[in-house]
């Protein structure tokens, strides 16, 4: 078996990408960049293309028969998902694992949730078998600021006060890969969440915890949030992903026990705690 991992470096691909050469399946890997694709692990045939353009795309999927589709964020998103969904149905791929969110149609509108609907209709339509995988807020997010936690110790997401059950990325690629690999997958959507439910003050605290200090929580401020990290992201992003966060102080992203439980079943093993999480990285 061949599988194409699209997204092959970001938090999801890489542990995906490790854990289906330890099963002895053949990865291949599309990315633009071939400094991104000599960073994989020896064994992954890497292809460079370009899911925008559509350059590189019908070479990728050649003779593949599985495909993980994770698409980053971005203006251009539903495009260049489709774009990957049409070339791996003309290649005849056999099974799409696409990674997106729980219930992108929801209202207020978050463009970056909504985006992922023209690719998933695109998926539905195409005859090939699917799987969805509809993911809680990441754990991983915090990376881009634990470094200001231990410096100044102060959580700075600002996720509000009711909370999400935030799930660990490593935990949705252990879920891709059993879909990716397993049978009994097709036409399954899988809704993935953590086991405990972190609000912005509840994060503070753990890592306070951790950390042996105080750290408070930052505040629901999207625009203080956004001052910092403006010069890196282009304008759709940062209002896109303010809109995220005024969704999850005003509605949140708790899990029932029924939901976890559910989660834990299509990961396969416990899933891992956002206090683990932390330990990890700090």
């Amino acid at each position: 078996m061949t599988v194409l991992v699209i997204g092959a470096t970001g938090n999801v691909g890489r542990p995906t990408v490790a854990a289906l050469l330890e099963k002895g399946v053949s990865v291949r890997a599309l990315s633009r960049s071939e400094d991104n694709l000599a960073k994989l692990p020896d064994g992954v045939e890497g292809v460079v293309g370009d899911l925008e353009s559509g350059d590189g795309l019908d070479a990728a999927c050649a003779g593949v028969d599985r495909v993980f589709l994770i698409t980053s964020n971005g203006e251009t998103e539903s495009q260049r998902g489709v774009n990957a969904v049409n070339a791996a149905q003309s290649a005849d791929v056999k099974h799409i694992v696409f990674l997106s969110v729980k219930s992108p149609e929801a209202d207020p509108a978050v463009p970056h949730y909504r985006a992922k609907l023209p690719i998933e209709d695109a998926i539905k339509s195409s005859g090939m078998d699917y799987t969805i995988l509809r993911c809680n807020f990441f754990m991983q997010t915090d990376l881009s600021i634990i470094p200001v936690v231990k410096e100044h110790g102060v959580y700075a997401m600002p996720i509000g006060k009711l909370g999400n059950n935030r799930v660990d990325a490593r935990d949705i690629a252990d879920c891709a890969v059993r879909a990716l690999t397993e049978d009994g997958h097709a036409g399954k959507e899988y809704a993935l969440h953590g086991p405990d439910t972190i609000s912005g003050p509840g994060a503070a605290e753990v890592y306070g915890e951790v950390l042996g200090r105080e750290v408070v929580y930052g505040g629901n401020d999207v625009d203080a949030w956004g001052k910092p990290v403006e010069k890196f992201l282009p304008p759709w992003l940062l209002d896109s992903l303010k809109r995220m966060f005024l969704k999850q102080q005003q509605f949140g992203g708790i899990a029932t026990a029924e939901e976890v439980a559910a989660s834990e079943q299509a990961v396969g093993h416990p899933l891992r705690t956002f206090k683990d999480f932390v330990k990890e990285h700090v």
